[in-house]
């Protein structure tokens, strides 16, 4: 598609579209959830326990996976004021048979705690945003889908965990930066989490952009909102409000400001989350 603002600029900008990987397990989230499903079938488990808050991604596609492929599935859902109806992520949870915990914030930070008095001999724990060691190989996977295609100068992706941004770093056939818009305030620990999933420290080109939070985890402007709507209207992709707009505005805005080389491949990776988007 040609954009004016592009052209002018002298980059190329490509979206690896995972939002349409499939309607429930979409984006990241599948890629996440691969191998860890693979892993549980293996062991013979058949209860999925994991954690999340009202809107998180992560539930909404295990629940949907563990109904697709035969699991009973747990969720710890961080806040006791809520109930089974108080998002839409927690409304399809609670319809995909998804067992749910809430629990006080204090009490969730205890995490290892919680799965523990909820896990037994069939029970398999997926952590908080699905990251883990499994996760990387399935986000490394997507990876190489792009690289069959092209050869990114730079990667652009959201997080809220970094298990997608360390599962890119994990892959050795890619070259170029990872740039990395964290959704949350004070998103500089992103740094910390994705070498602790790493195992190492973090050696390939590497840039983490805090400012693009917009208020924190699942918060929003109206100048958010108004550039997610102008987006759609300009290049035909929906995105979300939690991840994908604050990644895509970050991008966008460094564009603006001409922080990308001329002749930049930029790819930008959309992760789904769509189920939680407001009109």
């Amino acid at each position: 598609m040609e954009s004016p603002f592009l052209t002018n600029l002298e980059v190329e900008l490509w979206v690896k579209r995972d939002d349409l990987t499939h309607q429930a397990i979409s984006g990241n989230k599948a890629r996440k959830l691969k191998y860890n499903l693979l892993k549980a079938k293996t062991l013979n488990k058949n209860t999925l326990i994991t954690f999340g808050g009202a809107y998180s991604n992560h539930i909404y596609a295990l629940a949907a996976a563990a109904k697709l492929f035969d699991f009973k599935s747990i969720g710890i859902i961080r806040g006791d004021e809520l109930n089974g109806r108080s998002s839409s992520t927690l409304s399809y949870a609670t319809e995909a048979d998804m067992k749910l915990h809430f629990v006080s914030r204090t009490a969730y930070r205890d995490k290892v705690a919680l799965a523990k008095s909820l896990e037994t001999d069939q029970s398999f724990t997926i952590p908080e945003g699905g990251s883990n060691e499994l996760a990387l190989e399935g986000c490394a996977e997507m990876m190489d889908e792009v690289l069959s295609k092209l050869s990114p100068s730079h990667f652009c992706l959201a997080a809220g965990t970094g298990g997608t941004t360390a599962g890119v770093l994990s892959n050795a056939n890619y070259k170029g930066a990872t740039y990395c818009f964290p959704v949350l305030k004070n998103g500089g620990f992103i740094k910390d989490e994705i070498e602790t999933l790493l195992q190492k420290p973090i050696v390939k080109p590497f840039n983490l952009f805090t400012d693009y939070h917009f208020g924190g985890y699942a918060k929003n402007t109206k100048e958010l909102l108004d550039f997610m709507t102008e987006f759609e209207e300009s290049y035909g992709i929906q995105l979300e409000q939690v991840y994908t707009a604050k990644l895509f505005y970050g991008v966008f805005d460094l564009l603006r400001k001409k922080q990308f080389p001329k002749d930049s491949k930029i790819v930008i990776y959309h992760s789904g989350g769509l189920q939680g988007r407001v009109a």
